[in-house]
């Protein structure tokens, strides 16, 4: 059988490290299509570097993809319908709930596509969830095989989704939390859609070029260094969900791949 094709659509502010981040998550035998947003980068010059490695969002290559990853984006304190290219992620999350093949919605992916499919409000949280934190397993996955319960997973967001809507959403199950109790990971119970809050793709120094970059922006008040992040011995930082992250993206290919085996 050929490799199975995943697009993903590339929507963090670094755009080449956030690509070297799903290839090393997700393996060499997969093959892999990175598109950016079309919309946002009308009349504006891309780093060369990124145009010769994603191409602009096209929907119609989408029904000859076998699954797709909506990626995180810094735009979680806007409001869905002020984020500029708001349209175009809809139609995108339209056109992929009728496809129904295997989606995994990632972080602000997660929180756009939980509230175009299902209506879910977002809420800014107190202060942003910044570091590396023990998540409980509270219901059975296949995307957590082999993934043992409190495992340590990164988080790095500002916003998190109704608790109260989504338990009182049929079609959805909470898979796993995290220590302080936000949300990890949700699932549809009848479609093929997870939808994951933590950064499990991020390698090593992920979290500390998130910090390095708030610092060097001016624009973020009192930025803090991720929490149970750096090594008390040397203060360097730990890869402490490599391993977790490894098996999550196999598990996830695996659905991908069983379900292009029974539509094929």
């Amino acid at each position: 059988m050929e490799p199975v094709k995943i697009g993903i659509l590339n929507l963090m502010q670094n755009k080449l490290e956030t690509m070297q981040n799903f290839q090393a998550a997700l393996g060499n035998d997969v093959e892999l299509k990175f598109y950016y947003s079309a919309t946002r980068y009308v009349n504006r010059q891309l780093d060369s570097r990124i145009t010769e490695n994603m191409k602009p969002l096209d929907l119609n290559e989408v029904k000859n993809l076998d699954g797709f990853i909506i990626t995180g984006s810094p735009v979680e304190k806007l409001d869905f319908p002020e984020v500029t290219y708001a349209d175009e992620i809809n139609q995108l999350i339209d056109l992929l709930d009728r496809l129904n093949i295997p989606q995994l919605y990632v972080c602000w992916g997660a929180m756009a596509a939980l509230n175009r499919l299902y209506n879910i409000d977002k809420k800014i949280l107190p202060h942003k969830v910044f570091g590396v934190f023990q998540n409980q397993i509270i219901n059975n996955s296949k995307l957590l095989n082999d993934i043992s319960d409190n495992f340590p997973a990164p988080h790095a967001r500002y916003a998190e989704m109704s608790h109260e809507q989504i338990e009182n959403t049929k079609g959805l199950e909470v898979k796993a939390i995290s220590k302080n109790g936000l949300f990890t990971l949700i699932e549809s119970k009848v479609k093929h859609q997870a939808f994951i809050f933590s950064h499990l793709e991020y390698q090593r120094y992920g979290l500390d070029g998130e910090y390095q970059r708030e610092i060097a922006s001016h624009k973020v008040k009192d930025a803090r260094p991720a929490s149970n992040y750096y090594s008390p011995l040397d203060h360097k930082p730990m890869f402490s969900w490599k391993q977790t992250q490894l098996s999550f993206y196999q598990n996830w290919l695996e659905t991908v791949t069983e379900h292009k085996l029974t539509t094929c």
